[in-house]
């Protein structure tokens, strides 16, 4: 079985790493006997057929307007990737586009986003960058590093992740209830850097057990590399937790 992978405007949204979430995803397929398409979907293209996943990547504040214009010409066929099934994942501002809408302070003007859920955001708010740890939605233990400034907004969503309280208080990126994040059917999105999913396999593996199961498939026993990455994982998440005390 042949699965398909669209990476979301990777020559503007890939900082710190975080298109390396495509990669695990790509990879833990692949380590089930999986063939992955990897299809990159730049400015200027066209976007063919509903993937099987799409993934969306971080980028700084120069990325706002192009990404903003290339997104809003692609906002109708997003809509039908959604409905056909397609499973989302977005990091930072590219997350951020999955919401309403976004601007760059609370002076300038909104910039529409793709609407998938509620959240709208305003940057250069206060700025958190430290490593965090917590739980997902599921209850069960995730870390990372934050580094994102951002005053986040919105109404009746699930947050992905909750983190323990040893952030910058000031910082405004909450989603709801002191959550980060959003979590929905089809869609999940963390402002947490890097490739959170490699840090965190299980979100990934979360990610596939939809995609698998649209194709009436039940994901499979982990094979002994999944075993061996996913140990290595939880060390070092251990290592964080024990550097935060």
């Amino acid at each position: 079985m042949t699965l398909t992978l669209v990476r979301i405007l990777p020559q503007l949204l890939s900082l710190n790493g975080s298109l390396g979430n495509a990669e695990v995803l790509a990879t833990r397929l692949s380590w089930w006997g999986f063939s992955v398409d990897v299809i990159d979907l730049n400015e200027g293209d066209a976007p063919g057929a509903a993937p099987d996943i799409a993934v969306i990547g971080h980028g700084t504040s120069s990325m706002v307007t192009p990404a903003s214009n290339a997104l809003e010409r692609w906002k109708d066929t997003f809509h039908q990737w959604m409905h056909s099934g397609t499973q989302w994942w977005g990091s930072g501002l590219g997350g951020d586009f999955l919401g309403q809408a976004v601007r760059m302070s609370k002076d300038d003007p909104w910039r529409d986003g793709v609407g998938f859920t509620s959240v709208t955001t305003t940057l250069r708010s206060e700025r958190a960058s430290q490593e965090v740890v917590g739980l997902d939605r599921s209850g069960r233990e995730v870390a990372g590093y934050l580094n994102d400034a951002a005053h986040r907004e919105a109404e009746g969503v699930t947050p992905l992740l909750s983190f323990i309280p040893v952030r910058n208080d000031r910082w405004a990126g909450d989603t709801a209830g002191g959550g980060e994040g959003v979590y929905k059917d089809g869609l999940s999105v963390s402002a947490v850097s890097g490739p959170l999913l490699a840090l965190n396999p299980h979100l990934a593996d979360d990610i596939l057990r939809q995609v698998l199961a649209r194709k009436g498939k039940e994901l499979p026993e982990p094979t002994d590399q999944h075993r061996r990455v996913d140990e290595a994982a939880a060390t070092a998440r251990a290592w964080i937790r024990s550097r935060l005390g």
